[in-house]
């Protein structure tokens, strides 16, 4: 039987890095805020439970969501109606937000299918962002 010894304050402080499993990295083409988004949504989330081929989904995620962000901020400022007919804004809102529920029901985001018996058992119980992680994110460095 191996003999375990006390282990150091430094190693106990160490986290745990799995480099067996990379985290999606969010493409160029994205705005620097989507990118905040994505970073975000990808480091809450379970190492695993995003693959490659979710990337174009998660690039239309986050632009919807950025974009539903802003036509309420719109609206919030004009009120949803403008010179006596309704805003602009409430259609790209609406159809911003028919986008985040169609795609978080495909990425497995919405409480649905995180409850689902179909679905929870594949899930696993891993961890979102470490706290130096999302601090660092937080600051906006990489």
């Amino acid at each position: 039987m191996k003999q375990r010894g006390r282990r150091s304050a430094a190693a106990l402080a160490t986290g745990f890095v799995d480099f067996g499993q990379q985290r999606l990295d969010p493409p160029d083409c994205l705005a620097p805020d989507e990118r905040r988004r994505f970073i975000g949504l990808v480091g809450a989330c379970d190492p695993q439970h995003f693959r490659a081929s979710d990337l174009p989904l998660l690039c239309r995620y986050v632009e919807a969501d950025a974009l539903a962000e802003r036509a309420a901020m719109e609206l919030q400022a004009t009120g949803p109606v403008v010179d006596g007919k309704a805003s602009p804004w409430l259609v790209v809102q609406e159809k911003a937000v028919r986008a985040l529920v169609a795609l978080s029901m495909r990425l497995r985001l919405s409480p649905q299918s995180r409850t689902d018996p179909k679905t929870t058992g594949r899930q696993s119980s891993g961890r979102g962002l470490s706290p130096d992680d999302y601090l660092r994110m937080k600051h906006g460095e990489d």
